[in-house]
């Protein structure tokens, strides 16, 4: 039968009431509305006005299967609709399919052309470009202090690929050589729980963050059977690693054909219904979520403070495993992580970043480590927990550092000549020194320490620069390379000095900005140390 078609007076009263709700952004009930004129409405112009604006608010609760129906189907009526041609560009631009999407703003573009939607259609090519060859530029939302809105990102998979790892089950390997600063993997979070919290050991409202994140992750992975299947790619903590399959690295990578499948389930009807396996779910994200707030372990870019806790599921970077000599960085714009090389990689070589401030001794390293369920084999580990000359003295350090009651300069004193006396190695020495940061820290932060011992130890620069040699970037390290370097202790000439600063501020934040650009993040870098020292 035949639904009746509506009077002029019934439809103004479903306009009215579809408003009220956009106004609340009561998405469900604004889908409901928009469906009763939809199915009661003949007029071909408010037909295609209520798809349109029920694309926009499936799209807002994710259900974009069903939101390009939506526009499909008004674009079937009425090809040149502005508003769906609107809507479903935005929607291919939010699956990565940048070229269609462009092509939906350029039509959109010859019925009503605005600057708002050329500039729609320059961000779809910057995108598609950006996806193919990584290379990100950001200098302008740091020249302007990250104010307005965070910039688009397009997902990439650089020369990296998932193998077997000799350390632990799985890892990401680069396929080539890889040149420090490079960006290895751009990847958008399946979800992110987010929050402000004043006590940061308040355990309460930390599981109302990661209660948010569950929630968001469940509903991604129920409402896409692509997203639930890569989830499930991630281990769980509890396989034994040689039963551990090793995935094909493309599929991690952008696939807009697959849509063409979701869309044949919607408009006929016959989308299966995902059946979760919550509880593998739920383990997943205990042993594979990062935090956006990771300091110094991670950048996070871009939230002048406003957050202080963000916890998310980024799934190619969680393959990543944890090195306390790692050879990569991660940067976080938004949802998505950016993952770039801290030093030159060789091809072969496994990809790694830290889980934890590695700025530490290796005994509360170890701990750390076990907090997170894996004991850490990497080199610098291994040296410093069995290397039978300096042992002895290490532990000793260590229980000084955080026992001995700070005598920071007497400590910094002691390893150095240890070193000196054992002829340990540059690399090695790199390797101690980042070992007891906090204690070179300490020294270099008092003017009375640096003029009493600075003759017997190496400037802060280059103290700097050896750490950055140990731990790849490091906002702490980048700090006192900057402090050093301005105070000409032990840094060379004008040029060289130059050099050495960009060669750690690459490996800290990536080549993710031009120069002037990160002129602007050592600034900030340094305001943050003025403003600790307060």
């Amino acid at each position: 039968m035949a639904t009746a078609a509506l009077d002029d007076e019934s439809l103004q009263q479903l306009r009215s009431r579809a408003t009220q709700l956009l106004l609340k952004e009561d998405w469900k009930e604004y889908i409901v509305v928009c469906s009763l004129i939809i199915a009661t409405c003949r007029d071909r112009r408010v037909l295609c006005s209520a798809l349109a604006h029920r694309a926009d608010a499936r799209a807002r609760l994710g259900e974009v299967p069903g939101a390009l129906a939506d526009c499909d189907a008004a674009l079937a009526a009425d090809p040149a609709h502005p508003g769906a041609l609107l809507s479903k560009g935005a929607l291919l631009r939010g699956l990565g399919r940048y070229a269609h999407a462009a092509e939906c703003f350029r039509a959109a573009l010859a019925v009503s052309g605005t600057d708002e939607v050329r500039e729609l259609i320059e961000q779809c090519r910057r995108l598609e470009a950006q996806g193919r060859s990584g290379v990100v530029d950001l200098s302008e939302w740091v020249l302007a202090g990250f104010s307005g809105k965070c910039p688009g990102l397009a997902e990439h998979v650089g020369p990296v690929e998932v193998r077997r790892s000799a350390h632990s089950g799985r890892g990401v390997f680069a396929v080539k050589n890889i040149e420090s600063g490079s960006t290895l993997v751009i990847s958008k979070a399946v979800a992110i729980g987010r929050g402000v919290l004043p006590d940061a050991a308040d355990s309460g409202e930390k599981m109302v963050v990661w209660k948010d994140l569950v929630d968001k992750v469940l509903d991604a992975a129920e409402k896409c059977p692509r997203t639930a299947s890569l989830i499930y790619t991630l281990s769980t903590g509890e396989e034994p690693e040689d039963d551990l399959t090793v995935p094909d690295t493309a599929q991690f990578k952008q696939e807009p054909d697959d849509l063409d499948d979701a869309m044949t389930t919607v408009t006929t009807g016959s989308a299966p219904k995902v059946t979760l396996d919550v509880d593998k779910i739920l383990k997943v994200l205990d042993v594979n979520c990062l935090t956006e707030d990771a300091a110094p372990s991670a950048n996070l870019l871009g939230s002048n403070g406003v957050v202080n806790c963000g916890v998310g599921l980024w799934i190619l970077p969680a393959f990543i495993n944890h090195s306390c000599h790692p050879n990569a960085r991660r940067s976080h714009v938004g949802d998505h992580a950016i993952v770039h090389a801290s030093r030159d990689i060789k091809a072969g070589e496994e990809i790694t970043f830290a889980y934890f401030d590695v700025l530490m001794p290796v005994g509360k390293r170890r701990e750390a480590a076990r907090a997170w369920g894996f004991e850490c084999k990497c080199d610098r580990c291994r040296f410093e927990a069995d290397d039978a000359i300096l042992r002895q003295e290490l532990a000793w350090l260590e229980n000084e550092l955080f026992n001995g009651g700070g005598d920071m300069a007497a400590l910094v004193v002691r390893l150095e000549e240890k070193m000196r006396r054992s002829m340990v190695k540059e690399r090695r020495k790199a390797f101690l020194r980042a070992s007891f940061w906090s204690a070179y820290s300490a020294l270099f932060d008092s003017d009375k320490l640096v003029r009493k011992w600075g003759r017997r130890l190496p400037g802060e620069a280059a103290v700097a620069e050896s750490v950055a040699g140990a731990v790849g970037g490091n906002e702490s390290v980048l700090r006192a390379m900057l402090r050093g370097s301005n105070n000409g202790n032990g840094c060379g000439n004008r040029l060289e000095v130059e050099d050495k600063v960009v060669r750690i501020g690459r490996a800290t934040y990536g080549k993710v900005v031009k120069r002037q650009a990160m002129r602007a993040l050592f600034r900030l870098t340094l305001d943050a140390d003025s403003n600790k020292s307060l």
